[in-house]
């Protein structure tokens, strides 16, 4: 045995004169060839087995179909990096790293020592669209059209679309079934690089056109595109594309992919539609239903109006059963007139008998009736010297004079008698109110001796009988 082990290390030293290293030798020196042939690089995969360490240090497996590089981005790194990191490296997610290869000596295995990532194929553009979202968002970029409603009925419709394939085919079939409208098509290409700037022109013409011109303006205009990839739908997340439609003065509906597609357009159109046959549902509603609803409403109207009618004789009826008849209600008037007409006069001869009374009276209460007497001698003696001519004159005269200051003064009376009531009232209110009697009801009591009101505790005499008086009552008692 030893000497066959002496024979082949000859043999092998004489053939061939190979450096012997170490394990440990070798794993420096293959670690210091990976980085000097690979000093800085970027390397694109799908990360797995993600898992931070107690210290921070993150380790991922960047995997693209069969094959593998295991990764590492120390805490300092990750620390750096900050929220774009949170928002990049995730499980699943295609990324791009930036860093350098060097192996592990522990394992044999190499590596990358992360530096820097981002987001590659969608993921990067994902991010873009992001950015551009918020950005626009900040803008109010998307808030532009909100306010803006949907016509009611247009009518005419502008498409925006291929011109050929099924989505301009579903739309006009649509639009024919519920409501058919005039539709002018504005043929773009919706995929590829000359998607955007079409579109933009499409949008931007359709604006421009006049209401009464050779192609008339369109009352709402419909952005179409059937399904697709992520990729074949990018040209509708455009900044260029939803800012024109932003700013479109004709409402637009967006119907860009499948329900579950989303594009930046979709936050910028006045509605989004999940297909292009939503879309043209949403431009027009269904002509039958608004031929039904037009005429249910006008059945509702003509019954109103009849109930209103009948509603309205009914109570006209109702009220001229309730009113007097014409021949009745003169009859009861001529009546009335009649007996006013016959008591008039004794009303008349009534009234003046009953101030004729009141005069006299006055006359008899009057503090200077010798006035009176002093003017009927004073007439007397004037009737004497008159003549037969102006007597009759001047007896009337002083008549009226007469009766003049009856009235004057009867007036003076009335005025001196309702005086003289109101201060006798009051007089009474204010000697009841001073009563004692209304001064034990205020809770007082009056003590009396021999029948007299005992004022002072001087005045009570101890040894006498007393009497207490209250409001409702008195008691006697032996002191």
């Amino acid at each position: 045995m030893q000497n066959w082990t002496n024979n082949q290390t000859s043999n092998m030293a004489d053939g061939l004169k190979v450096h012997e290293y170490t394990v440990s030798e070798i794993s420096r020196e293959i670690n210091r060839t990976m980085e000097r042939g690979f000093p800085m690089v970027r390397v694109k995969g799908e990360v797995s087995d993600l898992s931070r360490s107690p210290r921070g240090h993150l380790y991922f497996t960047l995997k693209e179909d069969n094959h593998a590089l295991s990764a590492i981005m120390w805490s300092s790194t990750a620390n750096r990096l900050g929220n774009k990191l949170g928002s990049i490296l995730k499980e699943g997610s295609e990324i791009s790293v930036l860093g350098k290869v060097t192996t592990f000596s522990g394992t044999s295995r190499y590596q990358i020592m992360v530096n820097d990532l981002d987001f590659a194929g969608e993921g990067a553009i994902l991010a873009k669209i992001e950015e551009l979202r918020t950005r626009l968002t900040q803008e109010g970029v998307f808030s532009w059209q909100k306010e803006e409603e949907l016509p009611l009925f247009p009518s005419i419709i502008g498409v925006i679309t291929s011109p050929t394939g099924s989505v301009i085919r579903d739309i006009l079939h649509r639009l024919n079934e519920r409501f058919p409208r005039q539709v002018i098509v504005w043929p773009v290409a919706v995929q590829g690089d000359n998607c955007p700037p079409e579109v933009v022109r499409a949008v931007e013409g359709f604006n421009a056109l006049l209401p009464d011109g050779e192609i008339p303006r369109p009352d709402l205009i419909i952005v179409a595109r059937g399904g697709g990839s992520f990729s074949d739908l990018v040209g509708f997340n455009d900044e260029n594309v939803v800012r024109a439609v932003a700013l479109s003065e004709i409402p637009v509906i967006s119907a860009v992919g499948h329900e579950t597609d989303h594009t930046l357009i979709d936050l910028a159109a006045n509605k989004r539609a999940p297909t292009p046959t939503a879309a043209a549902e949403f431009a027009v509603r269904v002509r039958a239903e608004l031929e039904g609803g037009i005429k249910n409403l006008e059945n509702r109207i003509s019954e109103g109006t009849r109930i209103a009618f009948q509603n309205k004789r009914q109570r006209i009826s109702d009220v001229s059963k309730r009113l007097p008849i014409k021949e009745n209600l003169f009859q009861f008037r001529d009546q009335q007139l009649d007996g006013l007409y016959l008591r008039l006069p004794r009303a008349l001869r009534s009234n003046i008998q009953h101030k004729a009374t009141n005069l006299s009276e006055c006359g008899a209460r009057l503090a200077v009736p010798r006035v009176l007497f002093e003017s009927k001698y004073k007439f007397q003696a004037l009737d004497k010297g008159l003549s037969s001519t102006n007597l009759n004159s001047r007896v009337a005269s002083g008549e009226e004079r007469l009766e003049a200051k009856g009235l004057l003064m009867e007036k003076y009376i009335k005025a001196y008698l309702k005086s003289r009531k109101l201060n006798i009232k009051s007089l009474k209110r204010i000697i009841e109110g001073v009563g004692y009697k209304n001064t034990l009801k205020r809770g007082f009591t009056v003590v009396r001796q021999d029948n007299m009101a005992i004022t002072s505790k001087e005045g009570f005499q101890i040894g006498k009988d007393a009497e207490i008086e209250w409001s409702d009552g008195k008691v006697k008692f032996p002191s």
